[in-house]
């Protein structure tokens, strides 16, 4: 990445200052310097637990960054939460302290990680920058502290310590950034190697992977179009609806405000095809917010589907309904989950895109690494089960019910459908490879479960089933 030129000056922003934490860092913050901004937004994120990209689209939407500056802030703040513990590691081991104040932390992971991932910024710059910082938000002792630190890494660069590789489980995680209990349930389930691949596919920059809204236009014609714009656009080979576009601010494209295309992971797109929505069936989307496989349902059904969407969240309902106005895509009602549920309903087919752990996707929230706890696991999978038993009476008999996670763990995805199954000898796990494209079908196992939790093609990872209720 370029070191990118100040642009014009504009007035300070302000973030929603946090009040659960005292903040070391001021609420405004000069929206010129684009390392200033990425650390305001990553103490506001680890402080009070925001989603970084709700911080940054505030930050972007408040001003007008050139293309470079806000490139690097994206950088900055997702790399930083991709590789904190390994960050963290090396500044404790060379600190030669008992604890390194948070402030300070903060700003020497800011700077390692643009010594250690960004190669065209000068070393020097950025030793100079952090030292500065160190001393106005601390003290000229900290500016000391930071700046032999740093030194010190940048001249023993080739040769950085690392964990002892004689217990794997604090090695992965140092040196892959992950919290050690993640490693060590994927060592005991996966082993060494597909530990390694799963960690490391976690701290890669996903795909800008596009879905075509089918509805409006088809993939070829939307990639020429992005194409003719300056974008480099690759067409996905497991969803016919997917492509790949790079070089291209996507979401500020008039094809973006068209309605022509969804930003969609390749392996939540197959989801959709699992529901093989008819023209005229009724269908729930339980957990329908923010209306991805929603609409792409209803695309499906060529808009003639009658969906009905509902969420636990009113908030993210109002997302939805965003959604839908930009696709403008039809067949889709939005109601209060107490109206979806209303006595006398029956649906041909309840999807269930239940929440979970989401252990599948922190390559896209990296913060997730550090908020979550074991324990959210077999509480997702207890809420899973719940919901399920709570949508099942309102399945026609020959219904079909879908039921997906974004997890990896085998608590949310197998054991809930196994659980589920076995309190419901009626429901049948129906075969699902005939419903995906040819080329995803290999992503079925034997139990008629679609995982993509070990893949090869760059999806996100996901889990599956589709049960049908007998007549």
């Amino acid at each position: 990445m370029k070191n990118p030129q100040p642009g014009k000056q504009s007035a300070p922003i302000t973030l929603n200052p946090l009040k659960s934490k005292k903040s070391p860092w001021p609420d405004k913050v000069p929206a010129s310097d684009p390392r200033k901004q990425a650390l305001f937004i990553i103490d506001r994120a680890e402080a009070g637990g925001q989603d970084i990209s709700l911080l940054i689209n505030k930050s972007q939407f408040a001003h007008s960054f050139d293309r470079r500056d806000l490139a690097l802030m994206n950088e900055l703040v997702y790399g930083v939460f991709r590789q904190k513990g390994w960050l963290d590691w090396l500044i404790d081991h060379f600190s030669k302290k008992n604890s390194v104040k948070r402030p300070i932390r903060l700003i020497l992971r800011l700077a390692l990680y643009q010594v250690l991932f960004l190669d065209r910024i000068p070393p020097h710059a950025i030793v100079h920058t952090s030292v500065d910082l160190a001393k106005k938000r601390a003290s000229l002792g900290a500016g000391r502290f930071v700046n032999a630190l740093l030194r010190t890494i940048i001249r023993t660069l080739d040769q950085l310590p690392q964990p002892s590789r004689k217990n794997m489980s604090p090695f992965i995680a140092v040196t892959t950034s992950h919290p050690e209990w993640m490693v060590r349930r994927w060592l005991a389930r996966f082993g060494e190697a597909e530990t390694l691949a799963l960690c490391r596919s976690n701290n890669e920059i996903p795909p800008m992977t596009l879905r075509v809204n089918r509805l409006k236009t088809d993939r070829i014609r939307l990639a020429e179009t992005l194409k003719a714009d300056g974008a480099s656009v690759t067409l996905c080979k497991l969803s016919p609806d997917a492509l790949i576009a790079k070089g291209l601010s996507i979401v500020s494209h008039p094809a973006f405000t068209r309605g022509e295309f969804y930003i969609q992971d390749e392996g939540a797109q197959l989801i959709s095809y699992l529901v093989a929505p008819l023209a005229g069936e009724k269908i729930l989307d339980f957990c329908a917010a923010p209306g991805g496989k929603t609409t792409h349902i209803a695309e499906l059904s060529g808009g003639k589907a009658e969906i009905i969407a509902t969420d636990h969240s009113t908030k993210r309902l109002g997302l939805l309904s965003e959604n839908l106005q930009r696709l403008q895509t039809p067949g889709i009602k939005i109601e209060e989950m107490s109206q979806a549920l209303a006595t006398g309903r029956l649906y041909d087919c309840i999807v269930v895109d239940a929440p979970c752990s989401a252990l599948g996707i922190l390559r896209r929230i990296p913060e997730g690494k550090w908020r979550k706890k074991q324990s959210l696991i077999a509480d997702s999978a207890k809420v899973q089960l719940e919901i399920l038993e709570q949508v099942f009476p309102y399945l026609k008999g020959g219904g079909r019910l879908i039921y997906a996670t974004c997890s990896t763990e085998s608590e949310e995805n197998e054991d809930v459908v196994e659980a589920f199954s076995k309190g419901h000898p009626e429901m049948d796990i129906a075969k699902i490879s005939d419903l995906l494209p040819p080329s995803a079908r290999p992503y079925v196992n034997e139990k008629r479960y679609f995982t993509s939790v070990i893949n090869s093609d760059n999806m996100d990872r996901f889990f599956a089933v589709c049960w049908v209720k007998r007549s």
